[in-house]
């Protein structure tokens, strides 16, 4: 009996990290749209990902006195509100731990702040998650430190990666919209997307993919799931995997990025479909 059990479990373990790593990335989904609303100034956007009372507290030294200061984020949303004219809010974040134990989740992260292209402070921020009646997870709460800019010491390749992550969530929104300006910011007008089709190899420009957007999110978006996978860079070059898991039909894309005059772009995308 004892045996069977074990065997069960050992065999049960895959389905539970697949399970665990899909909630995960609805996790990261809340954390990334929030980020990807303060780039476009959508204090809208920002506010669909916190839920209802959620708090933001901001702690740091003020003549070396450690200090929290807390806030509603509704003075958060009214800053970015303020702000719509520009420059762009951009939080760029590495080093990203998750952790969910059933309908609650924490998630810590280092982060680099800009306005526009000028760098203005770094810190960490930890993220207080919950998932409602809906199934869908908002923050309750925000918390993160603040660095002065002449007292960050960075890594460039974090930001780096950051960047290309911000480049690949372009990709998403695209699909998420169906909106063709977004893949066009993902895409240089040089890449071409192939794959293989009943065993023979076909390819596609993606300045015809971009052409063929909907202009309209699909009706079964609540449906479709996507999150980028894993990032690796090297200077001025990138891959990433990105995970398309939609009704009827799981695509994994590769993507094949360039920074080019100061912005990452795909140059290359391949891709494979399973279709149930």
């Amino acid at each position: 009996m004892k045996r069977s059990v074990l065997v069960l479990s050992l065999l049960l373990l895959p389905l539970l990290s697949v399970a665990q790593t899909a909630v995960t990335h609805e996790v990261m989904e809340t954390i990334e749209t929030m980020f990807d609303g303060m780039r476009a100034l959508d204090a809208d956007k920002v506010a669909s990902t916190f839920a209802d009372g959620a708090v933001l507290n901001s702690s740091g030294e003020r003549n070396g006195t450690p200090f929290v200061q807390s806030s509603p984020i509704s003075g958060f949303l009214s800053s970015l509100r303020g702000a719509a004219t520009g420059p762009s809010w951009d939080e760029r974040i590495w080093n990203v731990q998750i952790e969910v134990k059933d309908n609650l989740a924490t998630a810590w992260m280092d982060y680099a702040f800009y306005a526009g292209d000028r760098f203005s402070h770094c810190g960490s921020n930890t993220f207080q998650l919950a998932r409602g009646a809906s199934g869908v997870w908002k923050t309750i709460a925000l918390a993160d430190t603040r660095v002065p800019g002449p007292q960050c010491k960075l890594n460039p390749n974090d930001l780096e990666e950051a960047m290309v992550r911000t480049a690949l969530r372009h990709y998403l929104r695209g699909h998420a919209t169906g909106q063709g300006s977004e893949h066009q910011q993902a895409f240089n007008e040089v890449a071409s997307l192939y794959w293989m089709n009943e065993g023979a190899l076909t390819t596609r420009t993606s300045t015809e993919y971009i052409a063929g957007a909907s202009g309209n999110p699909a009706d079964n978006e609540s449906e479709r799931r996507r999150f980028i996978d894993f990032v690796d860079v090297s200077d001025t070059a990138a891959i990433g995997k990105i995970v398309l898991d939609y009704p009827g039909a799981y695509f994994v894309d590769y993507m094949s990025l360039l920074k080019i005059d100061g912005r990452w772009q795909i140059v290359n995308k391949i891709f494979d479909v399973d279709r149930e």
